[in-house]
This record gives C-alpha cells, structure tokens and sequence, in this order.
C-alpha cells in the first residue's frame, strides 16, 4: 500500500488561455480612457498647441534618455576606459552604418 499514489486535491479553477484575449480587450481599453483624460487636460491641451514648449519637452526628454544611457554605460564593467568606450562606440557605428546600407538597397 506504500507505492499507491496519494490523491491530490482538486485544482482550483484557473483561467485558461481564452482569458489573455479578454485582458488584451482590457487593456487597449484602459489605455483608449487614459489618451482621452491625457488629451482633454488643460496642460497637455496647452503644450500640444505651442511647438516651443513641444521642443522643450522633448529636448529634456532626450536629454534625460541619453544621461541614463551614459549612466547605465558605467555600470558595465568592461567599459570603464574612455578609449574602450570609443572603440566600442566606434563598432556600433559602423554597425549602423552597415544597417543603413543595407536598408538603403
């Protein structure tokens, strides 16, 4: 009687694979309410309509995307020498460059 298998409890109902479509639905959704909040709000509504202040967001924005790229640059140990960091940066380069080419034909 020890090799007998124990009975395991029932599972409890779980959600099956049909249920990822419905959190899809639910989420395109809720991001449909959040652009139409967004958009009817005063600031977003004052800074869309006057392209310096777009530019000015954007231009911080990006600044900030680069100095995280930097910081996060440091944080790899392999990269802590300026002259490893622009060979490395200089592979890249001619890696896009040979992307751009290749789009290009």
């Amino acid at each position: 009687m020890a090799d007998e298998p124990e009975a395991t409890p029932e599972q409890p109902d779980r959600p099956g694979p049909d249920v990822l479509h419905d959190v899809r639905n639910l989420s395109e959704d809720t991001a449909q309410k959040l652009m139409r909040i967004l958009e009817s709000s005063h600031p977003v509504r004052a800074i869309r309509g006057n392209q310096v202040a777009t530019a000015v967001v954007g231009t911080v924005g990006f600044a900030l995307f680069l100095v995280g790229i930097e910081n996060a640059v440091h944080d790899i140990p392999i990269i802590d020498n300026g002259w490893t960091q622009m060979f490395v940066g200089l592979i890249l380069l001619a890696a896009a460059g040979v992307l751009l080419r290749r789009f290009m034909e």
